[in-house]
C-alpha cells in the first residue's frame, strides 16, 4: 500500500514516476541498505524513501546525467557520489512498463568475426540493443556442451567443437523490447528454426531459445556464483589497457570506439564489461589521488554505470612501445584541447570534457602490466 501511494503522489506532482527498489553499500556501517526510488521523468528529478521505515531519505533532486534508458533491473546509477544497484521494481506500474522493454538475449561474435566486433556492436546499438554484459571468452571442447540447458541441442550442432573450441569468440548479454526474437532475426534466423545457431554468413551465433534459457546462460557466462567461469585469454605482457568510460557506454558509443580503436591499428585481445563500486574505482585510480583535481568526478564517472575494459596490442610490425603508441591515439585528457590541437583522436571524437571524455588509457609506461592485472586477473577473480 505504501508503494501504491508514493506512486500515486509522484504522478500526480510531477507527471509520469516509475518506482524502484534499490540497494546501496553503505561502507561505514558495512552494511546494505535498501530504499524505495521514484524517478519523475516529467524534470528528471528522483526521490528516495527508507524501505523499512518509510522516511524520506532524498527529497526531490534534480539530475541532469539520469536518463530514463539508465533503469533497468541489474543496472546501477551514481546519486551525490552513491552508486545504487537496480534490484527489483517498486510498484506494478512501473513493472508493466518496463518489463517488456527490458528483455535480455545472449549472443555470440563468432571466432572468424572478432576482428570485426566494433562495427558489429555498433550495429547492434543502432538497431536499439543495450550492452548489458560483454566478455572475450575462449572456450574448451568441455566448456561449449555447458552453453546449452539442454545436452539435446549440443548434439544438433555437430559442427560446435570446430567453430568455437580454443579459439577467442565474444558472449554478449543485450536489452531491447522482444530481444530474443530480434536477435534471432539479426543473426538470419527464422522464427521457426529452433535447431540452428547461426548461419552460414552471419558473424553472431544464438544458442537460447527463450528468455528463460537465455537468463540461464548468462548466468553461466557472466559469473554467476556456483557457475562455471568462461575465461578469456589475456596476454597481459606487452599490451596496454583501455576503458571506454561508464557515460560512453551508457550514450551507446561502445561499437563505434571499438571499431576505431581496430581501424587505427591496435588488436582487442581482452575485453570484458564491469561495474566497479567506489572501493574498486578507487583502488584503480589511486595514482591520481592527490595530482588531479577532478579526482572525486573521476572516482564518481568510474563507479556511475558498467564500463568496458579493454586489453590492447598493436596489430602493425612496431619497434616502438604499444602503451606510447596508444595513449598518443586517445589523445590528450582535456576534449577541448584535443579537438584543437590533435582532431583525429578518440578523445577529440567522443569526448564531453576532462572527467567524461570518453575513454582511460594507461599514461605511465610503467603501468601498463599492472593496469592491465588489475582488470583481467584482480577483478575477474
Amino acid at each position: 500500500m505504501f508503494l501504491y501511494l508514493l506512486h500515486m503522489n509522484f504522478k500526480t506532482e510531477k507527471g509520469p514516476t516509475y518506482s524502484f527498489i534499490v540497494e546501496w553499500y553503505d561502507p561505514y556501517a558495512t552494511i546494505v541498505r535498501t530504499y524505495v526510488l521514484g524517478y519523475h521523468s516529467g524534470d528528471n528529478s528522483v526521490e528516495m524513501y527508507d524501505q523499512k521505515t518509510h522516511k524520506l531519505f532524498l527529497k526531490s533532486t534534480k539530475v541532469d546525467d539520469l536518463k530514463l534508458s539508465d533503469f533497468y533491473l541489474g543496472s546501477s546509477i551514481t546519486l551525490l557520489s552513491r552508486t545504487l544497484r537496480i534490484v527489483d521494481f517498486g510498484d506494478n506500474f512501473t513493472e508493466k512498463v518496463f518489463v517488456g522493454k527490458s528483455e535480455r538475449c545472449v549472443a555470440f561474435i563468432r571466432p572468424d568475426a572478432v576482428c570485426e566486433a566494433g562495427h558489429i556492436i555498433s550495429t547492434l546499438e543502432g538497431k536499439g540493443f543495450r550492452l548489458v554484459n560483454l566478455k572475450m571468452i575462449c572456450l574448451t571442447s568441455e566448456e561449449i556442451p555447458q552453453l546449452f540447458e539442454d545436452p539435446v541441442d549440443y548434439t544438433k550442432l555437430p559442427n560446435l567443437l570446430t567453430e568455437l573450441s580454443e579459439k577467442l569468440t565474444i558472449a554478449m548479454e543485450l536489452m531491447c523490447e522482444n530481444a530474443c526474437a530480434r536477435i534471432r532475426q539479426v543473426v538470419g534466423l527464422t522464427t521457426g528454426d529452433t535447431e540452428s545457431a547461426f548461419v552460414a554468413d552471419s558473424t553472431m551465433m544464438v544458442f537460447a531459445k527463450s528468455v528463460e534459457s537465455a537468463a540461464c546462460q548468462a548466468d553461466k557466462i557472466f559469473g554467476h556464483p556456483g557457475g562455471p567461469r568462461f575465461r578469456g585469454s589475456p596476454r597481459l605482457v606487452g599490451t596496454t589497457l583501455a576503458v571506454i568510460k561508464p557515460h560512453a557506454v551508457a550514450e551507446g558509443l561502445t561499437g563505434h570506439i571499438w571499431t576505431v580503436i581496430q581501424d587505427g591499428g591496435f588488436c582487442v585481445t581482452a575485453a570484458r564489461l564491469y561495474r566497479l563500486s567506489k572501493v574498486d574505482a578507487a583502488e584503480f585510480l589511486e595514482v591520481y589521488k592527490g595530482v588531479v583535481h577532478e579526482y572525486p568526478e573521476m572516482l564518481d564517472q568510474f563507479s556511475s554505470g558498467p564500463c568496458l575494459a579493454l586489453e590492447i596490442a598493436s596489430s602493425k610490425e612496431s619497434n616502438g612501445s604499444t602503451l606510447k603508441a596508444f595513449r598518443d591515439f586517445v589523445g590528450p585528457s582535456d576534449p577541448e584541447i584535443a579537438r584543437f590541437l590533435r582532431p583525429e583522436t578518440l578523445r577529440a571524437k567522443f569526448g564531453v570534457n576532462k572527467v567524461r571524455n570518453a575513454v582511460h588509457c594507461t599514461d605511465l609506461p610503467d603501468d601498463g602490466e599492472l593496469e592491465v592485472n588489475f582488470f583481467f586477473r584482480i577483478l575477474d577473480k
